[in-house]
């Protein structure tokens, strides 16, 4: 029963995420009921699933159906089904500047009614386009219930996600308190460090991005209760800078790994700030540190995987055949699983083939 009902959930999802990705001009066929099938309400789990569709299945509404909904709202206003459908109608199919305001008045009953429920994190109920007086609404509610209902897990949880993207320093405040309740979750470290990639570190006077890397890593790792969590950090978020462009901060947090104990960790080290090297055109120091990735202490029986590519092609693609190819029999000794692997990428670059690295090949 549990598998049927699990290859049921696949399937609709199947159907239904290829539309909820489509351009809007993508002709649908309206649906005359927005009621889920029997039991499938039973299977849509978690409830932010459901949430998602019965705020797309709002799309098609008929007029008719709109009315129906209306109607029945005003005689069971605690009908969240009905409530989230009609915004997903309005959000969708709203023209009008009653359609605004109805809109407006459903994600606000749902805000202020609920505010644990996970419909509260979507982006329908997050933002109202082209609506400032609603918008200062919903943020009026938000800090009410931080005041009145701030013990409240679930609450706690979707107004930091409602705080993300509108105040970053009320948000990192609400990340902290929830790091202080579950304290061994690793979402909100991780939260922590996507806000501040995203929006800066709030209230940090340095523009140095260097001095804001060690910063935020500092403020992430306080959060960061495992120990092998915390031991990778610096690459982590080394890597992350490295992503968004930030390539002196990705260096300076690459640089603590050098003295790191665990040999994958200083590989990846060596590796990343080989590739901020080659952005500056230092072709010598990312040269270097292509080689020092490979004067690692191996294991006892060497290493399972491929070491990192990536720089190794980065350094072929600019012509530098000779390090590469020492690098390659470099690893020879720390990788003698891939021996084979290993000379097929070193005679291809002896015959001025470009080697296939894989999957090695991506950071």
């Amino acid at each position: 029963m549990r598998m049927t009902k699990f290859v049921q959930f696949i399937c609709l999802m199947a159907v239904i995420i290829p539309d909820l990705v489509a351009a809007p001009q993508k002709t649908r066929r309206p649906s005359p009921d927005v009621l889920l099938p029997p039991g499938l309400a039973d299977i849509l789990q978690p409830e932010s699933v459901r949430s998602i569709l019965f705020i797309y299945f709002g799309r098609d509404l008929s007029k008719a159906r709109v009315s129906e909904l209306e109607a029945n709202l005003r005689k069971t206003p605690d009908k969240m089904e009905d409530r989230l459908t009609l915004i997903g109608y309005y959000s969708w199919k709203g023209q009008t500047a009653a359609d605004s305001l109805r809109l407006r008045t459903h994600v606000l009953w749902v805000i202020e009614n609920h505010p644990e429920h996970a419909a509260t994190t979507e982006q329908s109920l997050r933002d109202l386009p082209g609506d400032p007086e609603g918008n200062a609404q919903i943020l009026a509610l938000w800090n009410k219930h931080l005041e009145s209902r701030g013990d409240d897990l679930a609450v706690l949880k979707n107004a930091e996600k409602f705080f993300f993207a509108v105040e970053p320093v009320e948000a990192e405040r609400i990340i902290y308190r929830l790091a202080e309740r579950e304290r061994n979750n690793r979402e909100w470290p991780d939260e922590l460090l996507k806000l501040y990639t995203m929006f800066g570190i709030p209230d940090f006077p340095s523009d140095d991005p260097a001095a804001k890397s060690l910063e935020a890593y500092k403020r992430v790792l306080e959060l960061t209760r495992s120990s092998e969590a915390r031991k990778a950090l610096a690459g982590d978020m080394a890597q992350s800078a490295f992503k968004v462009g930030n390539f002196t901060g990705a260096a300076q947090l690459a640089k603590m790994d050098l003295l790191n104990s665990d040999s994958s960790l200083i590989q990846r080290a060596n590796t990343l700030l080989g590739r901020v090297a080659l952005r500056s055109d230092d072709l010598a120091s990312a040269e270097r540190y292509l080689l020092d990735s490979a004067r690692v202490q191996t294991p006892r029986y060497g290493f399972v995987f491929s070491p990192p590519m990536v720089l190794a092609k980065e350094l072929l693609e600019r012509g530098k055949r000779d390090v590469v190819l020492q690098y390659l029999e470099n690893c020879l000794a720390i990788w003698p699983g891939g021996e084979r692997t290993l000379q097929i990428w070193i005679d291809d670059i002896k015959a001025n083939r470009t080697p296939n690295f894989g999957g090695s090949s991506t950071f």
